[in-house]
């Protein structure tokens, strides 16, 4: 299965990815790709798309879990696919005036978002792995060292949040699924598959092959078109020779940060 006939463009970008994955076979390198997925609220039947999706691709998933008494009953749905929980924020409140949203006010002392971070994460499941997904990617200046702290072992945003010094290792997700301006949609085949073909190329040229790259997917948000293609891709890549996918949770376990910054812009993140 590919892009629709009608969508050239498309098809134009899957023959250069291919191209560029073929580049990493021939310099006998693996990308690392790995899958994270926001906002999840309870047991819902997105949900349950979402684990059917990443159970019959036995793609491993990172769902970021957002502390809520919905989300306490979620271990009982995840046994069927390979799927790592993870703290999505405190309570997933905006907090912030303006035009850009955040729950933790960057006024807030160390003391108080040490507070906020203990008490939100006894709202998950015993099984929610110690790893940090702040909402809207708005980081307050003293989560790294919040996070430390508090117990965390790592934490995901996206490249264009701030940077933030110390603290855990920060593994960021580089390509949405989604469009945000005027309502989420799907971004479309083409734009997707130039943003996975724009990251291999750059960690080529930097020679850090080693560095992550992540899809970031919303399955309360997702219309049809793109549910058919986050199915497509993962059935078209997910045993690619030159792609070696992975869980968040043994990225951050790694010891060897990657050595350049992550590759990407900004998406609509919540």
């Amino acid at each position: 299965m590919s892009p629709p006939a009608s969508m050239i463009g498309a098809r134009i970008e899957l023959l250069r990815l291919h191209q560029e994955l073929a580049r990493w076979r021939m310099a006998d390198r693996q990308a690392r790709f790995w899958w994270r997925d926001d906002d999840a609220r309870g047991s819902t039947p997105r949900l349950g798309r979402l684990l059917e999706i990443a159970e019959r691709h036995h793609a491993p998933l990172t769902l970021a879990a957002i502390p809520d008494p919905a989300n306490v009953e979620l271990p009982a749905c995840l046994d069927r696919a390979p799927v790592d929980l993870v703290q999505h924020g405190i309570d997933h409140l905006n907090r912030r005036s303006g035009p850009a949203a955040g729950e933790l006010p960057h006024d807030w002392p160390l003391d108080r978002l040490v507070a906020e971070l203990t008490r939100s994460r006894a709202a998950l499941p015993p099984q929610t792995a110690p790893i940090f997904v702040p909402p809207w990617n708005d980081v307050h200046p003293q989560l790294p060292a919040a996070l430390s702290v508090s117990g965390f072992t790592g934490w995901s945003a996206w490249p264009g949040a701030a940077p933030a010094e110390g603290g855990p290792r920060r593994i960021d997700a580089h390509v949405d699924l989604l469009r945000w301006r005027g309502g989420a949609r799907f971004r479309g085949y083409g734009r997707l598959l130039k943003a996975f073909r724009a990251a291999l190329a750059d960690r080529r040229r930097r020679g850090d092959w080693n560095a992550p790259i992540g899809l970031l997917t919303h399955h309360l948000d997702h219309d049809e078109p793109a549910w058919a293609c986050l199915d497509w891709f993962l059935g078209r890549f997910r045993t690619h020779p030159a792609i070696s996918w992975r869980s968040l949770k043994s990225l951050i376990a790694e010891a060897e940060p990657p050595s350049i910054p992550p590759f990407g812009g900004q998406p609509h993140s919540s």
